[in-house]
């Protein structure tokens, strides 16, 4: 049984006859966080404004809740909430006030649904200020209350912590991810702050070219470092190293380099040892998220 809330399949997008999105597939399930990730002119921006509703794809399709965007698209985005370039408010209305406009706008949405939103965000004691008076933090928060109002069962986030100082970001992000782990609502986020997407994210896909070029959980990211050997006969150690474990060792001087899953360190080392290798010195370098951005980004610009 498919569990997406999300389902990105073979998306496309021609403008004046030039191919931006190339077969964008990906999918997010129930409850889930999943960081998009891109850099400036990977086709990000565009992918987000056609799940959106804001740009028809050339090709390919995009479900939520089982829903075609393209068929069924009222049913379809009753079951999305999203800030997208910012949240728009009137700063001369009270918080409460412009979700209870926004609210009026949309089928369904009580008094009660209002208050549960603000409470969602951690509004309750600034809810009756006006915006003009609120930190960015606040308007993000109400921002999020926006999206939020209607009960959807899929955020999609663009930039949501542009601005914020880094106590609003640490708040913002407790935020997404209890409203993931509580109330089982499944995010997108878009984020220039790679360290950021890496705290909040479950899962990450990353996109340059109009390509998904990487889809990974965090942890998968996360469990694969960089080690480092300083060894005698670092050429003979290279070839036992792909023998034996299959991995792509590279030599730099006395150090031998290769990529390796943090549970086989041990045995690696175990099997360098056992073959009569003099090892002087052992480093384990941590892999971050921005570490496998930069590498994979890079390696596609070239």
């Amino acid at each position: 049984m498919d569990t997406s809330v999300l389902k990105v399949s073979d998306l496309q997008k021609e403008i004046q006859k030039k191919l931006i999105i190339k077969g964008v597939s990906f999918d997010i399930r129930a409850g889930e966080i999943v960081g998009f990730l891109g850099p400036n002119g990977s086709g990000k921006t565009t992918t987000l404004r056609m799940l959106v509703g804001l740009s028809k794809p050339t090709a390919g399709n995009i479900e939520i809740c089982g829903h075609s965007l393209k068929k069924e698209f009222v049913k379809a985005m009753a079951n999305v909430g999203c800030i997208i370039e910012g949240p728009d408010l009137y700063d001369y209305m009270s918080g409460y006030r412009n979700l209870e406009l926004l609210g009026s706008m949309s089928k369904g949405v009580t008094k009660k649904d209002i208050d549960e939103a603000v409470a969602l965000v951690g509004m309750e004691n600034r809810i009756h200020d006006k915006v003009a008076v609120y930190s960015m933090g606040m308007k993000q928060r109400i921002g999020l209350a926006q999206a939020l109002i209607h009960k959807p069962k899929l955020l999609i986030l663009d930039e949501p912590t542009n601005g914020l100082d880094p106590q609003g970001i640490h708040e913002f992000r407790e935020i997404v991810k209890n409203l993931a782990r509580e109330k089982n609502i499944s995010v997108l986020v878009s984020s220039h702050l790679i360290s950021e997407v890496q705290l909040m994210c479950d899962r990450v896909s990353i996109i340059n070219d109009g390509r998904i070029i990487r889809s990974a959980s965090i942890d998968d990211v996360l469990v694969t470092g960089e080690v480092v050997w300083i060894l005698d006969d670092p050429k003979r150690a290279q070839s036992i190293l792909r023998e034996s474990f299959d991995l792509d060792p590279s030599i730099d001087g006395c150090h031998l380099r290769a990529s390796v899953d943090s549970g086989m360190l041990s045995e690696i080392n175990k099997t360098l040892i056992a073959s009569g290798f003099d090892i002087t010195y052992v480093e384990n370098k941590k892999r971050t998220l921005e570490d496998l951005f930069l590498a994979l980004t890079e390696k596609h610009t070239i």
